[in-house]
């Protein structure tokens, strides 16, 4: 009766090592069909895989699905829905948050297939550790304004002040160079003494000229009257 305990128990162990395709050796690879260049969060993205027996034979299984494990812990669950041919699966894909993510893809009753890690974008060409680096940028910047608000103040100021100064420079060469370009004017006759008198003196000629003409004249007569 022992014996045929034993004998029981190594056939039903047997049959259940035949029964499961991985106890006996079976093995699966899943191929994408294509996969995006990137992935962004808020996205939806169907992704269509082909499973193959020992890599070779599409082959149906009971359920498959892609698994993505996020660093903090959260495992996102896309079931696999047959689609066309044999072996064929189409699973519609979201990820809620930007990040690093480790993904697998399960085979039914083979082995899950792991795949590389993949970094979600947090939003258009930016993950999250680029929007957190960037926020924290910006809040240096916003940090930093005062003290760049001031001296972009003080700087205009003194170029308002060097500004005033040429222009006030400008306007003194201007004034130089417009008196010198200005005729000089006549000197004032009238403060002039030697300029004054020579009327008078001019004046006193001619009338002393004409008295001593008129007394050659009537010397000339008396002399004329005695002879």
């Amino acid at each position: 009766m022992r014996t045929l305990t034993i004998i029981v128990a190594v056939l039903a162990l047997s049959l259940g090592m035949f029964a499961s395709p991985v106890l006996a050796g079976g093995w699966a690879v899943t191929t994408f069909d294509n996969l995006p260049d990137q992935f962004v969060f808020g996205h939806e993205y169907s992704l269509g895989y082909t499973i193959r027996q020992h890599g070779v034979t599409p082959i149906n299984v009971d359920k498959t699905e892609i698994l993505a494990v996020a660093t903090t812990g959260r495992t996102l669950s896309f079931p696999g829905k047959s689609d066309g041919a044999v072996g064929h699966y189409v699973a519609t894909v979201y990820f809620p948050a930007g990040g690093t993510y480790s993904w697998q893809v399960t085979q039914g009753p083979f082995a899950p297939q792991d795949l590389a890690t993949i970094t979600v974008l947090g939003t258009a060409g930016t993950s999250t550790a680029d929007k957190d680096k960037a926020a924290a940028d910006k809040a240096a910047t916003d940090k930093g304004l005062p003290a760049d608000k001031a001296a972009a103040a003080d700087k205009a100021a003194a170029a308002d002040k060097a500004a005033a100064a040429d222009k006030a420079a400008a306007a003194e060469k201007a004034a130089v160079a417009g008196k010198a370009n200005t005729p000089a004017s006549a000197p004032n006759q009238s403060s002039d003494p030697l300029r004054t008198a020579l009327p008078f003196a001019a004046a006193a000629a001619a009338a002393l000229f004409l008295w001593r003409l008129v007394t050659m004249f009537r010397a000339a007569r008396r002399t004329r009257a005695t002879a």
